[in-house]
């Protein structure tokens, strides 16, 4: 899991949040669940206020709404669920999720919501609020800012089936990178054309299980995949992933994936040897992105390779520039997408102007997911413990996640996610608003599960609980870490 920056969005909005339901099998934090160690849950939210930059997709969206029939009989266009996302399918999946309005927006919103959650449930576990008011602006500001590159969404940075169905309503395409998330996506609806399957080392398994559903596009950057793809299904439209490196990327990636532009050429070569189809190039510069040059040149490697495929004989027409995005909002509520998009529009117009026809595709994770979810950790536990040196009180504190849930970003990225104290409505008001130093430690028999090692925490949290030790579901507060989405690049 990734943290972020806190929800921005201005406290006049008005959102909307679905009972709360279980998360996908698949999920990691559903294996998690599965051995009995969490039990997740997740309370979908979004908002109606429109952000001033996506005002032109707005328009866009309710014009392909008009090309698609009449409207779905349970929505009208003066709904709440319309007016959030000014389309037709969209509305109809908030419609499902059997919505209801929260009086404001923002973290507040989100944040008087989970306590009147715990309060009706009385939670033992972790769940999330997933804000899929934030997923539809975001997407909104993608198409503003980058009409002409469709996002295909890196399922594994965050399976959960309402954000999934929200993302295939609005348009996206999917990024998947193994067979159970081309499951997740085929049962969902998804046709295989908007579907590629984005891992370039596949089992024998997944290759047959793309070739039996009609998956037909997929990446490969070695000389065994290409061997393993010629005898198991020569049909695949392939996809030359090349090495594209950002040394500042939060998860840098081509040490693992991705083929040195100076071996494309041998690579194209085994590949027509085979008969096999080439037909783009895609490339990763790593999962946030901060040089921007990176992908300026990468783009311009990719208009080399497409030469060099074309003299051989192939019909190149896509070009996947990949992730390493970020989705923020500003104090207006604005998404802030910087000058990405710009530094993108500029390379591909200079090496693929829209005479060539070439299709352009992205595929972003944590720019859909990170701002969208904020994740409860219930507090069950606690202890006091005097230091022998110097007499210093400390606090230890037990909560339902750890770094094998979803905290596994401190684990794999060295992160450090932003949490805030929700205290419980179960508990009468806090006596104590001392701080000491103190831990939490995840749920784990593991003593290297700890998630937060040595921090400041007010003790507000959990006063009171000792008073309520009757199985009521009142043993704590709750650490929320803010905005935690798993990193697009863990699989």
């Amino acid at each position: 899991m990734a943290p972020g920056l806190s929800i921005g969005k201005g406290e006049t909005s008005v959102e909307m949040v679905a009972p709360l339901a279980h998360s996908p099998a698949h999920s990691p934090l559903m294996e998690y669940a599965e051995l009995g160690l969490a039990h997740e849950r997740v309370a979908h939210v979004a908002q109606l206020r429109r952000s001033i930059d996506a005002t032109k997709a707005d328009e866009h969206a309710v014009h392909h709404d008009a090309s698609h029939g009449p409207m779905d009989p349970r929505i009208s266009k003066n709904s709440w669920q319309y007016q959030a996302t000014r389309n037709v399918a969209a509305a109809a999946v908030l419609h499902d999720l059997k919505a209801e309005h929260l009086p404001s927006g923002g973290p507040r919103g989100v944040e008087r919501k989970a306590i009147q959650e715990i309060a009706r449930r009385h939670f033992e576990d972790t769940f999330y609020i997933v804000d899929l008011g934030n997923t539809t602006r975001l997407y909104k500001a993608w198409k503003a800012a980058m009409p002409a590159v469709k996002p295909y969404y890196a399922v594994k940075c965050n399976p959960e089936p309402g954000l999934l169905r929200l993302l295939m309503a609005l348009g996206t395409g999917f990024d998947c990178a193994s067979k159970g998330e081309l499951r997740t996506m085929l049962k969902l609806g998804v046709h295989p054309s908007n579907i590629i399957f984005a891992h370039p080392c596949k089992r024998p398994s997944d290759i047959l299980y793309a070739k039996e559903h009609g998956v037909e596009y997929t990446t490969f950057d070695t000389e065994s995949e290409l061997h393993k793809v010629a005898a198991l299904n020569p049909g695949f439209k392939l996809v030359l992933r090349i090495r594209a490196d950002d040394p500042g990327a939060r998860v840098p990636l081509g040490i693992k994936y991705g083929a040195d532009v100076g071996d494309a050429p041998k690579l194209l070569d085994v590949a027509h040897s085979l008969g096999l189809n080439v037909v783009g190039v895609s490339f990763h510069v790593g999962s946030a992105c901060k040089d921007l040059a990176t992908f300026t040149g990468a783009i311009e490697s990719a208009r080399l390779i497409f030469d060099q495929a074309e003299a051989l004989g192939y019909n190149m027409e896509l070009l996947d520039v990949g992730g390493g995005f970020t989705g923020h909002f500003d104090a207006c509520g604005n998404v802030m997408f910087g000058e990405i998009a710009n530094t993108i529009n500029k390379a591909v117009a200079r090496h693929f102007p829209p005479e060539r026809g070439v299709r352009v595709i992205a595929e972003p994770g944590r720019y859909f997911a990170e701002t969208s979810a904020s994740l409860l950790t219930p507090i069950y536990g606690h202890r006091d413990r005097v230091e022998a040196a110097t007499g210093v009180l400390k606090k230890d504190y037990w909560i339902t996640d750890g770094l094998y849930g979803s905290f596994n970003c401190i684990l794999y990225d060295g992160q450090n996610p932003q949490y805030q104290v929700v205290r419980t409505p179960l508990l009468p008001e806090p006596t104590s608003t001392t701080t000491y130093k103190s831990t939490l430690w995840g749920p784990t028999c593991d003593s290297a599960d700890c998630v937060y090692k040595v921090y400041v925490f007010s003790d507000s949290a959990v006063d009171g609980a000792e008073d309520k030790a009757d199985g009521s579901g009142a043993g704590g507060g709750a650490a929320k870490a803010m905005e935690v989405s798993e990193d697009e690049a863990h699989s």
